[in-house]
């Protein structure tokens, strides 16, 4: 039994070093207190989307040149326990956003780990960083109005990637090499927290669209009020010949003054105050608004799944590819953080025109993406601790009418240096 044993225990041995040695083979997990680096960078082409959010910006099928830089490592802790993390920093040169699009810190646990047979089961849960820096926007007027649900005709600009939020990520992998050939599944899921950590700059060009909606909204009321007003006038000059009541009831039939051989009624003067008031109010409003303000967003849910394959060619050679796809939950936005809103002293009134504009960014935005990836990469080993990667992506996406990240093609080619010590 011992004879037997023997060459199994060393097969067994051969089979790990065997599947577990490259990192990029998807199998990979570091032993105790081995460490390893992925450090790259690569270059990505865009062509824009042409739903409402581009239109809106005039920035449809517009050709977009992009570096980004990554970064992913790991420390065995155990054979089975290993800290992981994986950062990423996109700067987009043609609109000028940048920030980091991916900040996760995490534990992996190897569930099952059978040599022999090459099987591996792998459980992680990462702590998303997101909520490390703000997400930053500008409110701009849209190019081209957006007609839908719960819309004004205002447009956000994005000034980073950053999405300003907390969140959790829950994964799991499973995979099996066939003597130099691995393919690998996986799936994830990821919880973000809502929270108002974000800054959106008020534009310049909004000025005469708030002041617009403002005299919308407060138009009505200020009528009412100039009515009675012009009404108690009437009521007092005419020493009670119209009483104020019929005259608010029938301003339209009651004289109060004339322009030539023109009339004019209460309703006539009650509209023109109602109208210089109204402009006031709207003027007061926007001139008291602050530089910025921020939003209370919804949590979200993002779901991944995909296949990964590898082949080692020899101890220095190795290719491999697969396929993503990533469902990115559709935001919404509960509440609208204006604060000092308006030189306007009555706070009420105040109040009341914040909470209706903020009513038009309440609700679904429309931002919802269907992501396809499929992923290209070839390795060389150079040195006992160092191997290069070149690898290629190109991800196809069905973007909502009003989802930024939206593209009509995104292809992407980099290079990244993988350490292990």
């Amino acid at each position: 039994m011992k004879k037997v044993l023997t060459p199994l225990v060393a097969v067994a041995m051969l089979a790990t070093a065997a599947f577990a040695a490259n990192v990029e083979n998807p199998l990979y997990a570091p032993a105790q207190w081995d460490f390893y680096s992925k450090t790259g960078f690569s270059f990505m082409y865009k062509k824009s989307d042409a739903n409402l959010a581009m239109k809106a910006k005039d920035w449809e099928y517009q050709n977009e040149y992009i570096l980004r830089g990554y970064e992913d490592f790991g420390l065995g802790l155990t054979d089975r326990f290993a800290l992981r993390g994986a950062f990423g920093y996109t700067h987009d040169f043609s609109i000028e956003r940048s920030g980091p699009h991916n900040a996760r810190l995490g534990l992996g646990y190897r569930a099952i780990n059978q040599p022999v047979e090459a099987v591996v089961w792998d459980l992680y849960m990462d702590a998303w960083l997101g909520g490390i820096s703000k997400m930053k926007a500008n409110l701009i007027v849209s190019k081209v109005p957006i007609i839908g649900k719960d819309t004004v005709p205002f447009s956000f600009k994005y000034d980073n990637y950053a999405n300003g939020r907390w969140g959790i990520w829950f994964g799991t992998s499973v995979g099996k090499t066939w003597d130099k050939f691995t393919l690998s599944a996986f799936g994830e899921v990821q919880k973000t927290f809502g929270n108002d950590n974000n800054e959106i700059k008020i534009d310049g060009s909004t000025k005469p669209i708030i002041e617009g909606l403002v005299y919308g909204k407060v138009y009505d009321g200020v009528k009412k009020t100039a009515i009675d007003t012009v009404c108690g006038g009437v009521a007092v000059a005419t020493e009670g010949a119209v009483s104020k009541d019929y005259c608010k009831t029938n301003p339209s039939l009651i004289p109060v003054g004339q322009a030539g051989s023109v009339i004019i009624t209460a309703e006539d003067k009650a509209v023109e105050l109602a109208e210089q008031n109204s402009k006031g109010i709207a003027s007061s409003y926007f001139n008291g608004l602050p530089d910025d303000f921020s939003v209370k967003t919804k949590g979200v849910w993002d779901y991944v799944a995909g296949l990964k394959t590898f082949y080692e060619i020899n101890n220095n050679w190795s290719v491999g590819g697969g396929f993503t796809w990533r469902h990115r939950g559709t935001n919404s936005i509960e509440k609208v953080n204006i604060t000092n809103a308006s030189t306007i002293p009555n706070a009420p009134t105040v109040a009341a025109i914040t909470e209706g504009i903020g009513e038009s960014f309440k609700g679904s935005m429309e931002d919802g993406v269907e992501e396809f990836t499929l992923t290209f990469l070839g390795s060389r080993q150079f040195t006992k601790n160092l191997q290069l990667t070149l690898f290629g992506e190109c991800t196809f996406d069905t973007a909502e009418d009003k989802a930024q990240l939206g593209s009509d093609i995104r292809a992407e080619v980099g290079l990244r240096m993988n350490w292990q010590f």
